[in-house]
């Protein structure tokens, strides 16, 4: 809890005895004006990057790294050194003036939480040296002035070299203060123009350790913009090499780091290391092509796989990079691109990975039936370029409606991938031209039973009794099946079902995917029955229920199941 008489202890006492500094690197903060915002501690993007520090570095630093690959100077392959160690605070002339900021940061006028967070923050200091994190990556180009003040000063401002890369509005640089006790990075860089060192502390407005009477705000610089002499920058973070080094200084403590660290390298990268694009070093160990594949059977040793989150498992995608089929098709607005599937009954989710030119994961969809797994890449330089402007700040989605400039294009773009993929893997899963067909006869890979009907693959002694779910009242469904029919240029959806018993205006809930990922899917059409977003409201009969047509708000095959709700 909050000790109130130690706060006020501190400002009557240490803060008068402040003894200013005639070092030229030191801490800077504006001062804070009636016109400023006002900022907590508990900042939102610190926070959300904070839930997963581990992967919200290993995404964020890396894809800046790979976006500034030196082609000018035929570099082909980027290095990325993530390690960890501690300096002692004399070796950071003026830095720990940091800790006085943001005790100054503790304030009665902020809730319990805010100040219990600032003074866990207080106590993680105490010690005489600070823990670091660097990333430092090689081959790549550096920074210049624009795109270094935009790293340490920008907000929801970035400056990249290419229109490709993957930044779009900064917000991925609160993964580094999210990492660190001190709130603060230092960012070490080197180009044609020469060298810069700076850093930087994203705080709270908070009272000046020196003058209770002025109010500084929230954000602090640690050094200028200026080119420097190696010898002016402390030994650790002096670079004679071109590229850039962050330095997270206080990083906080995480369980199995060099573990967590590995296991986001692959799941995120493992495509940008196998294609030779790409070496990261985690602490002493180096993750390169020839070793790629050790380090996916050994971090991952099955295929269960999850579309999002950090259980996501690359093992099955790496498999169908190697062993796959591969598919070319030229796509509206982003040209030539490539499809990999690939079939092993150990592929649970059915999935298709996104990739584009830095091959960093953008995300997962569930385009195929379990069993099948699939790649989709966009390697060229100008379809990068269109999909990174339909792209969201997280780099996880490709969306049409980011960038309205090009909304209608980039519909017509995502609809072509679709129907590629859905095309290819007709042909590649041995469906061929069939114009209908039993989804439940594709390899008994997918469960579509409703109510608690238990998967063919289960024995009498194997059963599982369902969980109840809130939405779900007296199942009306038995046995039921879908029957997809494809005609002019669409999927219609055939449903039989059995119900024991009869029920006016009863409401179902139409989802696609497999048994561990199931996505809303809206309702177009159907033949009976009334139709709200993606439910479908029925008068069931006792026995044999037939709707003859249901039309999906979605182009391409995909395994649908129906779920009984509450009135």
């Amino acid at each position: 809890m909050f000790n109130k008489s130690s706060y006020i202890e501190f400002i009557v006492g240490e803060i008068s005895n402040k003894k200013k500094t005639d070092m030229s690197i030191k801490w800077q903060f504006a001062e804070h004006t009636e016109l400023n915002d006002i900022v907590g501690f508990k900042d939102n993007d610190i926070e959300k990057f904070g839930i997963n520090p581990a992967k919200s570095i290993v995404r964020e630093a890396i894809q800046n790294s790979c976006d500034a690959l030196d082609i000018d100077n035929e570099q082909t392959q980027v290095e990325v050194v993530i390690k960890t160690g501690s300096i002692k605070k004399s070796g950071l002339p003026n830095f720990s003036a940091i800790e006085d900021h943001i005790k100054a940061c503790v304030n009665f006028e902020n809730d319990e939480a805010e100040n219990e967070e600032i003074q866990r923050h207080i106590e993680a200091f105490s010690k005489d040296s600070y823990s670091y994190l660097e990333i430092s990556d090689y081959n790549t180009t550096g920074m210049g002035s624009k795109p270094f003040q935009s790293l340490t000063q920008g907000i929801f401002k970035s400056t990249k070299a290419t229109s490709g890369s993957q930044g779009s509005k900064g917000v991925g640089k609160a993964a580094y203060y999210a990492s660190s006790y001190l709130r603060t990075m230092l960012v070490s860089t080197k180009n044609e123009e020469g060298n810069r060192y700076r850093g930087a502390a994203k705080l709270s407005n908070h009272v000046s350790p020196f003058d209770v009477g002025t109010q500084y705000n929230y954000k602090g610089f640690y050094g200028d913009l200026s080119v420097k002499q190696n010898s002016e920058i402390p030994s650790l973070f002096q670079r004679d090499k071109k590229g850039t080094s962050v330095f997270v200084i206080g990083f906080w403590d995480i369980a199995d780091f060099r573990g967590e660290v590995i296991r986001e390298v692959l799941r995120n990268y493992w495509f940008a290391i196998a294609e030779e694009q790409l070496i990261v070093r985690v602490e002493d160990e180096t993750i390169n092509a020839e070793r790629i594949e050790g380090y996916i059977n050994f971090y991952f040793r099955d295929y269960r796989d999850y579309k999002s989150g950090n259980k996501q498992n690359p093992r099955s995608f790496f498999e169908v990079y190697k062993n796959g089929t591969t598919y070319t098709k030229h796509i509206a607005n982003i040209g030539n691109c490539k499809l990999w599937l690939h079939k092993n009954e150990a592929y649970n989710l059915g999935a298709v990975a996104r990739f584009r030119q830095t091959k960093m994961l953008i995300f997962k969809e569930n385009d195929l039936d379990a069993g099948f797994a699939g790649i989709f890449l966009c390697d060229n330089t100008e379809g990068n370029a269109f999909l990174k402007n339909i792209e969201n700040d997280a780099h996880d989605t490709w969306n049409p409606n980011l960038n309205h400039s090009v909304t209608e294009q980039a519909k017509i773009t995502l609809g072509e991938i679709k129907e590629f993929i859905r095309e290819k893997y007709i042909l590649y899963s041995g469906l061929g031209n069939q114009s209908s067909f039993n989804i439940d006869a594709l390899d008994n890979l997918f469960s579509f039973s409703g109510g608690n009907i238990v998967s063919k693959q289960k024995k009498d002694g194997d059963r599982i009794k369902p969980e109840p779910s809130e939405d779900t009242k007296d199942r009306l469904i038995g046995k039921h099946s879908f029957k997809a029919i494809y005609s002019n240029g669409k999927y219609v959806y055939r449903l039989k079902f059995n119900s024991k018993k009869a029920a006016n205006n009863q409401r179902f809930k139409i989802s696609i995917g497999t048994d561990s990922s199931k996505d809303v899917i809206n309702i177009i059409n159907a033949s009976n029955g009334s139709i709200e977003g993606n439910t479908l409201e029925l008068d069931v009969k006792k026995g044999e229920n037939i709707v003859n047509t249901i039309e999906l708000d979605c182009p391409y095959l995909v395994a649908p199941s129906i779920t009984t709700l509450n009135k």
